[in-house]
């Protein structure tokens, strides 16, 4: 693996359940519904903050992936196991992401447990102690863009 550049874009999203993780780590795809995603999306990486469903790995952020492209599909399409769902003809983006890795020190939350995204830097992401340590004033317009950090939606 190469090390992430300090620089590297990061979001920190929310994995709401363990199966959640599981598809990010064996799937390799994390989805985010088009009604509640950030207005800065774009990122190299993918960050995963565990809440309270993790049990005693609740509350932290131990794991990120590299993202490899954007899709915006149905629900229906992504999870077909579900088609009744009440939520399947709403559009997601399928974010593809590379493998998963191990952060050397998982970022807990000591405080702040409701998370939805934090746009921050890899640099940050190494260097936190606590969750509030990847908070950081909106970036330039230059620096996020306003595309999807090069990956195309398809």
């Amino acid at each position: 693996m190469i090390e992430p550049d300090n620089d590297a874009r990061v979001l920190v999203v929310i994995v709401p359940q363990p199966h959640d993780l599981e598809r990010v780590r064996t799937a390799g795809w994390y989805r985010l519904p088009l009604r509640h995603a950030p207005p800065q999306l774009a990122a190299d990486y993918l960050a995963f903050y565990q809440p309270a469903s993790f049990g005693a790995a609740r509350w932290q952020v131990q794991y990120y992936a590299p993202v490899l492209r954007y899709q915006l599909v149905q629900r229906r399409d992504l999870l077909p196991d579900e088609p009744n769902h009440p939520r399947a003809g709403d559009h997601y983006y399928r974010i593809d992401v590379g493998p998963l890795y191990e952060l050397e020190h998982p970022i807990p939350a000591a405080r702040l447990r409701r998370i939805t995204f934090i746009a921050t830097t890899f640099g940050r992401l190494r260097q936190a102690i606590d969750i509030t340590d990847l908070f950081m004033p909106p970036p330039p317009p230059d620096v996020w863009g306003a595309g999807l950090a090069g990956k195309s939606i398809t």
